[in-house]
């Protein structure tokens, strides 16, 4: 195992990210919109980097490598190769294209060399390794079969690989034919915004009927012997354009123009849904059959942004024969600024590290507390307290309807709250999951909320006899307690649930005890702390702000219980 300093670098696309590693082992790790307060922000991740080489006082010169997640050269490359496919009545647009990717390619470049020091290499690790990679050395595996499945890398879509040590590539899917593609295009085509929306979408689901659009949605690709597929390119436009991703034939297909942001979302947009979740889980399943007949290994890595995919995540162990699965808790693009450090750094043989850690991002002190409610002492008022005193005024506040908001330690890695920042409230409430959309997430109605569970006491309460340590897995709720759980039990009776060790988190499990002991289950609300369109909250500023700008009721912050004064 390479020893020393690695840096590894995510950007340029979405969800910039940057890590540091030491001698194989993930120091520290945030994606760039943290500090920005930008959603998915895909800017170079200057502030992530400044706050790493802060955190861990290191300089250039004390780097071994800085690793980029993916070959800047071949992905443009592919932008230029694919753009000419849109022909002379697109000439311009293309050029237009092809000249902002020029100069990202270039400017990013330039960034990465400015971070060397004079014995620093600069290496650039293949997109889909850096996803396999991230998944494979974060897991609790020796050996195991690996997937990888997003929009596109540099030209793979989908890579199927083998680990036992070290990861070796076994298969690929290459762009335009790509499933991440296929889902955002539809995530476009309903109204919302690709590379965010696609888990609006993925809600939307369970609301509509499948069989009305399944025939239509078979005109649009069709299968390979292999287990994989390709798309019929005629009624998609990705492929040469970054303004659009399908053409007016994919309209007349589902004879219904694509829906606008501000139009009502009718019953046909529900239905297409959930064709297109079928049409996905069918396509996503055949990948996995493949793999398994190719390495036959009981385990499985998957990574990608399409490993956000919650419900087919939570039906793998079940139509597969893989028996176990690991998902890291930032599988997408922002993962890969872990991935391609952790590559390089398994490049010579030696032990792993545990990397399971989910709590990589900046922290705070009790003193920034303090002082943060010295600026705003007009507004809210705190107390400190003992910690156990925290457990049990917040599990009594919770029960009596309140809703809390919860930030201590370091910050989450991933798209997901785990504990750290996070909403909580009680699930066994009907009229949580409206309030929490309406008045304090401030979004659209139809949207599920996630449950954390005691992990001992999981398997209880849900259909699944796995842990679920980052939230990643949706799963039905036991016929016998959905009626019990109404706030995070989905219109299929569906939940996506994150199972809570005391080792994993401490404080939350004792939160959850106490549940189990005054309000009967050992389960509670938990949802990011951020409101529509805002970045969850990196510090105590950022929270106070939050809760003072929505009706939570009460604030913790680290052992301090904070409430809104009275004015």
């Amino acid at each position: 195992m390479e020893s020393g300093y690695i840096l590894g670098i995510s950007c340029g696309y979405h969800d910039s990210a940057a890590s540091l590693i030491k001698d194989g082992s993930v120091l520290g790790a945030c994606e760039e919109e943290r500090f920005t307060g930008i959603k998915h922000d895909s800017s170079f991740p200057i502030n992530t980097i400044n706050w790493l080489i802060e955190e861990f006082k290191i300089t250039p010169n004390d780097l071994k490598a800085v690793c980029f997640y993916e070959n800047p050269k071949l992905k443009l490359d592919r932008i230029e190769t694919s753009t000419k496919k849109g022909g002379w009545k697109h000439f311009f647009s293309r050029l237009k294209i092809i000249s902002r990717n020029k100069k990202v390619y270039k400017d990013t470049i330039s960034q990465l060399e400015s971070l060397r020091g004079s014995k620093t290499q600069l290496i650039y690790c293949d997109h889909h390794l850096s996803h396999l990679a991230y998944s494979y050395y974060t897991s609790p595996f020796n050996e195991s079969a690996l997937l990888s499945v997003d929009g596109v890398g540099e030209w793979e879509t989908t890579s199927f690989a083998i680990a036992n040590t070290e990861i070796k590539k076994i298969g690929s899917i290459n762009f335009p034919h790509s499933l991440g593609m296929l889902y955002s295009t539809f995530t476009a085509f309903l109204g919302f915004k690709p590379n965010e929306g696609e888990y609006k979408v993925m809600g939307l689901a369970p609301y509509g009927d499948a069989t009305l659009y399944i025939k239509k949605f078979k005109e649009l690709y069709s299968t390979t012997d292999n287990g994989g597929f390709e798309l019929n390119m005629d009624y998609f436009t990705y492929e040469w354009s970054t303004n659009t991703m399908f053409n007016e034939k994919l309209s007349e297909l589902f004879e219904l123009p694509n829906r606008l942001p501000e139009d009502e979302l009718t019953q046909e947009h529900k239905d297409i849904a959930a064709a297109l979740q079928q049409i996905y889980e069918f396509l996503f399943f055949r990948l996995l059959d493949t793999l398994y007949k190719q390495t036959k290994s009981e385990n499985l890595c998957l990574s990608g942004g399409c490993a956000y995919n919650g419900t087919a995540n939570g039906k793998i162990l079940k139509r597969t024969k893989f028996k176990n699965l690991y998902i890291p808790p930032a599988p997408s693009d922002a993962g890969s600024a872990i991935g391609c450090a952790l590559h390089y750094a398994h490049t010579t043989p030696g032990n792993r590290v545990d990397n399971s850690n989910p709590y990589l991002g900046p922290t705070f002190t009790t003193d920034d507390v303090v002082n943060v409610l010295k600026v705003y002492e007009k507004d809210v008022w705190g107390e400190r307290k003992l910690y156990e005193q925290i457990t049990n005024i917040v599990a009594d506040e919770i029960v009596d309807g309140n809703v809390i908001g919860w930030v201590e330690g370091r910050m989450e890695f991933g798209a997901r709250a785990l504990g750290n920042r996070s909403i909580l409230a009680n699930p066994r409430d009907p009229q949580m999951k409206s309030r929490l959309n309406r008045v304090i997430k401030k979004r659209e109605g139809f949207r599920p909320f996630a449950p954390m569970v005691l992990e001992e006491a999981s398997s209880i309460y849900f259909d699944y006899e796995d842990t679920v340590p980052f939230m990643n897995q949706v799963v039905k709720v036991r016929d016998e307690h959905k009626h019990h759980l109404p706030a995070i039990t989905h219109v299929d009776d569906s939940a996506r649930i994150q199972t809570v060790n005391r080792r994993q988190h401490r404080r939350m499990y004792n939160l959850l005890e106490r549940l189990q002991v005054i309000n009967e289950y050992p389960l509670v609300i938990n949802t990011s702390f951020n409101l529509k369109d805002q970045t969850m909250v990196l510090t105590p500023e950022d929270a106070i702000k939050t809760f003072l700008n929505c009706e939570m009721d009460t604030l913790i912050l680290n052992n301090y219980v904070i409430k809104k004064k009275i004015k």
